[in-house]
């Protein structure tokens, strides 16, 4: 078995960036401890295809083989991530024609800091600077961090696709994304993911740890009332799917979800949803309530908070919301927050298979 140098056998010529925060240089041997503690950190394993067990001989291999090859190939551009004066990860675009790809990977102690937002404009502006056109981003679905990442850098977010990768012998959608060489590295979109409080509640983005209680909530009875083509049963992988989705929609500033939490053990208690967000028409409001809260008021108190959110902080100037005709919790609670109904959808809801009449009520800012 052949051994990986101590150091690359050549030298290919690999230009250094820097943007004062991070610099991307060439690997060393010195980085090979902190490539495996990163490429054993539970989330590299669960979000990429790292091999593992990886021990320090495939460290070795990728830093000091397989990335200066790429580089005196032509068939890929790989760097160190350097902050704070140490090694915290790597970026490489990979593919030598005018359309390449895009990795990249953080050391956990580096996390939450933005260090990967400005890598990742660093690599791409150097890669259209040598005259990539292109720069395409994919992630398992559910991978948020660089979901994160690619919306910060100005990564249009284009698609999702079905089963697009596996990983671990599962099979996973794949969120996709691309760059031009003539996009700003700067979002494209509004993502709203606030928090703020109510006297009794917490409204704050979903996590992935409501999972079981979004299943519990959608599953129930009388949630299935008035929600039609939803898997039965409904499984924890379907509640994942709804979270994943409602994600993808808020990065693409389509949607924003806040979950209803409790104050003190931020347990989950429901979800409001503001849909089809446009600058002319407004936003479509919808919500759901977890089974063993109903009747404690939730809605009443954090509804008309997020109608105030959306038009105070978010700027919108109209909220809709729909309601079958026989659901008189959400008609009660829409007249209470200020809407006016404005007009019948004859036999536009389905409720417990039953088509009904669906009344629209809206709320102008003013």
């Amino acid at each position: 078995m052949s051994r990986v140098p101590a150091e690359p056998s050549w030298s290919p010529d690999v230009p250094v960036l820097t943007d004062g925060v991070v610099t991307l240089r060439a690997h060393r041997s010195t980085d090979v401890g902190r490539i495996v503690e990163m490429a054993t950190d539970p989330q590299m394993i669960r979000w990429t295809r790292v091999p593992t067990p990886y021990a320090r001989g495939d460290a070795e291999q990728f830093a000091l083989a397989d990335i200066p090859r790429g580089w005196d190939e032509g068939t890929a551009m790989g760097w160190a991530i350097d902050h704070g004066d140490r090694y915290v990860g790597n970026v490489d675009i990979r593919g030598a024609g005018a359309i390449a790809d895009i990795g990249f990977a953080l050391h956990p102690d580096a996390r939450g800091l933005g260090v990967m937002q400005h890598s990742v404009r660093l690599a791409v502006d150097h890669a259209f600077g040598v005259g990539k056109r292109v720069v395409r981003w994919q992630a398992a679905a559910g991978n948020l961090a660089s979901l994160r990442v690619a919306h910060a850098c100005g990564f249009t977010l284009d698609a999702v696709v079905r089963d697009g990768v596996e990983i671990r012998g599962t099979i996973c959608d794949t969120w996709v994304g691309s760059l031009r060489a003539d996009d700003p590295l700067t979002p494209k979109t509004t993502w709203c993911a606030s928090t703020f409080e109510t006297e009794r509640f917490r409204l704050r983005p979903l996590l992935e740890s409501d999972d079981e209680r979004i299943r519990e909530t959608l599953d129930d009875p009388v949630s299935r009332k008035y929600l039609f083509g939803r898997p039965v049963p409904l499984t924890l992988e379907h509640a994942a799917a709804e979270r994943q989705r409602k994600w993808w929609t808020a990065a693409r500033g389509e949607t924003c979800t806040w979950v209803v939490a409790d104050l003190a053990t931020d347990t989950y208690l429901g979800d409001i949803t503001l849909l089809g967000i446009d600058e002319v028409t407004g936003a479509e409001a919808g919500f759901y309530t977890h089974p063993d809260a109903r009747g404690s008021g939730v809605l009443a108190e954090a509804f008309p908070a997020v109608v105030d959110h959306a038009f105070g902080v978010m700027g919108m100037r109209r909220l809709t919301m729909f309601a079958a005709a026989s659901n008189g919790g959400s008609k009660s609670l829409a007249q209470s927050a200020g809407f006016r109904e404005f007009g019948t959808q004859e036999l536009a809801a389905s409720s417990a298979g039953v088509f009904e009449d669906l009344i629209g009520f809206e709320l102008l800012c003013d």
